[in-house]
């Protein structure tokens, strides 16, 4: 299967809460799963990071439209290329959250949590890429333990 995978960041809108981030989280899970996509978002305070995988329509669909959501700013693509295998089979799309749940104070997903998280099978570069963009974090407190990362269901 040609599979396609695109990575890009962007700015979030100063006015961004926690709330619309988890509309865009089940709106992305809901539009992915229909359009066969695969991957994982992080947030880290002030930037999206977001790597896309799928079949090569669906992926650039599904960027075009994000392309235009007002929520965010500035999105550059910083990767694209074909894939044999996907990396995030089983994730509609997976959600490195910066705040705890119901609208709780903000926090940085750790590196480790994030490290830990991350399929074996990813590419290093990509693994590197993640890692690093993770780092740049708008909070300076620890999440606690198990609330940092939320997998597709």
């Amino acid at each position: 299967m040609n599979i396609s995978r695109l990575v890009y960041v962007s700015t979030a809108r100063p006015d961004l809460m926690l709330t619309d981030i988890d509309a865009i989280v089940d709106t992305a899970r809901a539009r992915n799963e229909a359009e066969g996509i695969t991957g994982l978002l992080i947030f880290n305070g002030f930037n999206f990071m977001q790597l896309l995988e799928g079949p090569p329509e669906s992926v650039e669909r599904v960027f075009a439209s994000i392309c235009k959501d007002t929520r965010h700013s500035g999105v550059v693509r910083i990767l694209s290329a074909s894939a044999g295998d996907r990396v995030f089979g089983g994730w509609a799309m997976a959600y490195a959250r910066t705040g705890a749940g119901h609208g709780a104070g903000a926090f940085a997903l750790t590196t480790d949590a994030l490290r830990a998280y991350l399929p074996e099978e990813l590419p290093t570069d990509l693994h590197m890429l993640l890692v690093s963009f993770n780092t740049m974090s708008a909070f300076d407190v620890r999440p606690p333990a198990g609330d940092d990362i939320q997998p597709a269901q």
